[in-house]
């Protein structure tokens, strides 16, 4: 009889599974030896043995976890087997979902840094015009509390918050965090009140809760460089230009982080896109955009 058996070493390297596993394996009841020696307690396995454990193995490759295996194992009927399949496949599919929300924030994240290296390297500080294409964004409001400093970094820890109250995982949304303040004199002499957190929702995105359409317009554009504690000097340079080339301002104004603390620990490498909206009709540059996007 011992010819039809296998040492659990021999087993080991013929199934490619660790003693240690198969003893496991054992321990919670998804295989057994076909038969233990006395007094040695040498376990030996049959080809039928060996047979399940591939079936475990490939299981495993599929994603099940061991508790659902033995259960499958065990299963008298197929319906419970369809059942834990049909589980796997929408667990799958929203795994599939959540790894290509990765994957664009990853993408986001990396044009970041291209950008702000770009712009750092070559200390663009010039003045432009852009148009900022209308998208949906993840929205947080939030007051400033009399005397408050880092109002930015509170603004932050409350979005994140708020975003998983919303069901939202950390990829749902991605891109520079913008931030948008009522009027931009405001701003410049550190007396605002009233603040929102915008970043852009990727198209899977679990919830709309929270979220808002912003852009659409055109806007004076510079980037300040450093810390943001001197950034009144980049609004007066931008308010002098506009006044020059004769736009007019709608009075808000918008700061997006290019680099900031979640790219480096250095406050001078700092990069900031300043965004002063103009009141003008921008039909036309909706228009040209759709049609970029095949709309």
């Amino acid at each position: 009889m011992k010819e039809d058996l296998y040492s659990i070493g021999k087993v080991s390297k013929i199934c490619d599974v660790s003693q240690r596993m198969l003893r496991y394996y054992e321990e919670i009841g998804l295989i057994r030896p076909d038969e233990i020696a006395a007094p040695s307690h040498y376990r030996y396995y049959s080809i039928s043995t060996m047979r399940r454990i591939q079936v475990i193995r490939y299981l495993i490759d599929e994603g099940f976890r061991l508790e659902e295996i033995r259960e499958m194992l065990s299963a008298q009927d197929l319906d419970r087997f369809r059942e834990l399949f049909l589980q796997r496949i929408d667990q799958t599919r929203w795994e599939i979902e959540y790894y290509h929300q990765r994957l664009d924030s990853l993408k986001s994240w990396y044009e970041l840094l291209v950008e702000g290296q770009a712009v750092y390297r070559h200390q663009n500080r010039a003045v432009t015009v852009k148009y900022v294409p209308r998208e949906r964004y993840f929205c947080y409001e939030r007051q400033r509390r009399s005397g408050e400093q880092d109002s930015e970094a509170y603004l932050e820890t409350e979005y994140f918050t708020q975003s998983k109250r919303n069901g939202h995982s950390m990829v749902d949304a991605g891109g520079a965090f913008c931030v948008k303040f009522d009027g931009f004199r405001e701003r410049m002499d550190d007396t605002y009140r009233h603040m929102t957190l915008l970043q852009v929702l990727f198209p899977n995105s679990k919830s709309d809760d929270d979220t808002v359409d912003f852009g659409g317009f055109l806007a004076v554009s510079c980037y300040h460089i450093g810390a943001l504690s001197n950034v009144a000097d980049t609004y007066e340079r931008m308010l002098l230009w506009a006044q020059q080339h004769r736009f007019a301002l709608r009075g808000d104004c918008c700061e997006r982080y290019v680099l900031d603390i979640y790219s480096t620990p250095r406050q001078e490498n700092y990069v900031t896109e300043v965004l002063l909206p103009v009141a003008e009709d921008t039909e036309d540059f909706a228009r040209l955009n759709r049609w970029k996007q095949g709309r």
